[in-house]
C-alpha cells in the first residue's frame, strides 16, 4: 500500500512571492512596449551572477537580434515583389562609393539604395567586397544594390572612429592566407597570432605562408621558427616568388576556394599572386630602404577570379589588427597551449600575467610554452576590453 504524499507545510506570515514577468520579450516583439526599461519589474528580480556574465550578454544580444529582425520583417515583405526582378551578384570591388558587382557574364557598376545604407548592421560599411547582393538595373551598365545577403564568414576589424562599430574587410571567403616574410622588419609573430584569432572570430580557415624564404641561409631555420604553429595543427607554407619554392603547394591550396590574403605591406602578397596567375598584373614595389618596411602597392580590396577556379582577395597591408568579439576572459581559448594549463593555476580567475602560482608562467619559465606566443598573449590581453559590454 503506497503512502500518501506529505503536504508541504507553509510558514505562517510568509510574504507572498512576486511573480516574475516572463512575457516581456513577447510584449516587445509585438510592439506593446518600446524598451525593456519601461517594464515595471520587481526590485527583487533575479539576475545572473558575475560568473555567468557571458551568458547574460549572449541572451541579451539574442533578444536584440530578434527584436531587430522583427522590426525589419514588414519592410522585407513589402519589397518582395520589387526584388523579383533583381539579379544576384557578388561585390568584387568598391571605389569611391561605386560598387563593382559580378553578375557572372558581366560586371555592373552600382550604387546602394538609400534605405539600405541607412539601416543598422553593426558595421561602418553596409556593403563589403565579397557580399552576395541583389541588384536592379538602371540602364545597360549601371544598377542599384537593393539587398545584401547573410554573411557566412567575415574578416573584420574595429572602426578607428567608433568603438561600437567594426569595418568589414571582406565577406564570404573560405580561408585566410596570413603572409609574413623572412625579413627582420616584416617578421612580426604577434600579427600572425592576431590574424589567427580574427580567422576564428570570422569562421575562416587560417593558413600561414612564410614568404621570401630564399633570403634565409637554410630552410631548416625557417621551419624551426614556424614549428610552434605546425605543432598547434596550423598549415604552414614556405614560399619564394623569386625561386618558385612552394608555389605548387600554394596554388593547390587556392584552387576552387575563395581566399583572402592578409599581412604587412612588403611581404609579397601581390608578387605571390602574380606568380600564381601572371595575367592578374598586380603592382609590386620594393621594401623601403629608410624604414625597412613595405610600401603600399595594393590600395583597395579586390576580389579576383582564378583561371583554375576559385577567387583570391588581395588586401592593402594592415599594420594593426584589432579584434572584434574577443574579450579578456576568453582570450585564453585562442591559445590552446595556455588553455591546457588553466586548471593547474592557483587562482580560478588567474589572468596568467602576474599571479603567483600560475601554471602558465611556470611553463614559460621552463620553455614549454614559446616565449613569442606568451608575449603575444600578454600584448593582446592588454589591448582587449576588460569587461563585457552590451
Amino acid at each position: 500500500m503506497s503512502k500518501k504524499p506529505r503536504r508541504k507545510k507553509i510558514k505562517a506570515h510568509r510574504k507572498p512571492k512576486i511573480a516574475r514577468d516572463r512575457s516581456w520579450k513577447k510584449r516587445i516583439l509585438e510592439g506593446e512596449i518600446d524598451d525593456i526599461d519601461e517594464l515595471d519589474l520587481p526590485e527583487t528580480e533575479r539576475i545572473l551572477p558575475p560568473s555567468r556574465e557571458e551568458e547574460r550578454v549572449n541572451v541579451r544580444r539574442k533578444v536584440d537580434d530578434e527584436i531587430r529582425s522583427a522590426a525589419q520583417e514588414p519592410a522585407q515583405e513589402g519589397t518582395e515583389s520589387a526584388l523579383e526582378h533583381c539579379q544576384p551578384g557578388t561585390v568584387t570591388r568598391i571605389s569611391t562609393s561605386i560598387y563593382h558587382v559580378d553578375l557572372g557574364e558581366e560586371t555592373l557598376l552600382c550604387s546602394v539604395r538609400g534605405t539600405l545604407s541607412a539601416s543598422y548592421s553593426g558595421y561602418t560599411n553596409v556593403v563589403a567586397v565579397g557580399d552576395r547582393v541583389l541588384v536592379s538595373r538602371e540602364g545597360t551598365e549601371s544598377g542599384v544594390i537593393e539587398q545584401v545577403g547573410p554573411r557566412q564568414t567575415v574578416l573584420a576589424r574595429p572602426d578607428p572612429f567608433n568603438d561600437d562599430l567594426s569595418q568589414v574587410v571582406v565577406a564570404n571567403v573560405d580561408q585566410l592566407l596570413i603572409v609574413v616574410a623572412w625579413e627582420p622588419a616584416l617578421m612580426w609573430l604577434e600579427l600572425i597570432d592576431r590574424y589567427l584569432i580574427a580567422a576564428a572570430e570570422g569562421n575562416l580557415t587560417p593558413i600561414i605562408c612564410l614568404n621570401k624564404v630564399d633570403l634565409a641561409s637554410r630552410l631548416r631555420t625557417c621551419k624551426k621558427v614556424m614549428s610552434i604553429y605546425e605543432r598547434l595543427g596550423y598549415t604552414v607554407l614556405y614560399t619564394s616568388a623569386v625561386t618558385g619554392r612552394g608555389m605548387r603547394r600554394l596554388r593547390n591550396q587556392l584552387v576552387n576556394r575563395s581566399t583572402v590574403l592578409a599581412g604587412l605591406s612588403g611581404v609579397g602578397k601581390s608578387s605571390l599572386l602574380n606568380v600564381i596567375q601572371p595575367n592578374l598584373e598586380l603592382r609590386i614595389a620594393d621594401v623601403s630602404e629608410d624604414s625597412g618596411q613595405g610600401r603600399h602597392t595594393t590600395t583597395q580590396v579586390s576580389l579576383l577570379r582564378l583561371d583554375r577556379g576559385g577567387y583570391v582577395v588581395d588586401t592593402p597591408g594592415i599594420r594593426e589588427l584589432g579584434l572584434i568579439t574577443t574579450h579578456r576572459p576568453e582570450l585564453v581559448l585562442h591559445f590552446p597551449e595556455i588553455a591546457a594549463l588553466v586548471d593547474q593555476c592557483r587562482f580560478n580567475d588567474c589572468t596568467h600575467i602576474h599571479e603567483p602560482g600560475c601554471a602558465v608562467i611556470e611553463a614559460v619559465d621552463r620553455e614549454e610554452i614559446p616565449w613569442s606566443r606568451y608575449e603575444s598573449y600578454q600584448s593582446i590581453y592588454e589591448s582587449l576590453p576588460e569587461y563585457y559590454t552590451e
